[in-house]
């Protein structure tokens, strides 16, 4: 199952809720901004990228039902649903 998902945040409360729904997983994720990649827990990481633009977002981890439940919980965001 794919772990890379394509989402757009759009303004600084959709940045600061994503970021709390990726602080409820035990898994490290990532948000892939171009070049950039940045804990997707860290708020300031986040907020130092465009928002208007898209980025990436991937949870380490090979667990199906923990990807389909992070799936689930940034649905909001997803560009490619």
């Amino acid at each position: 199952m794919n772990n890379i998902f394509k989402i757009k945040l759009n303004s600084v409360n959709n940045a600061a809720l994503f970021v709390k729904k990726c602080g409820e997983f035990e898994e490290d994720i990532d948000y892939i901004h171009g070049r950039y990649v940045i804990d997707a827990k860290s708020i300031m990481g986040i907020m130092s990228t465009d928002l208007g633009e898209s980025a990436k977002v991937e949870i380490h981890t090979d667990n199906i039902e923990t990807i389909t439940k992070f799936k689930e919980e940034i649905s909001l965001w997803m560009e490619d649903k």
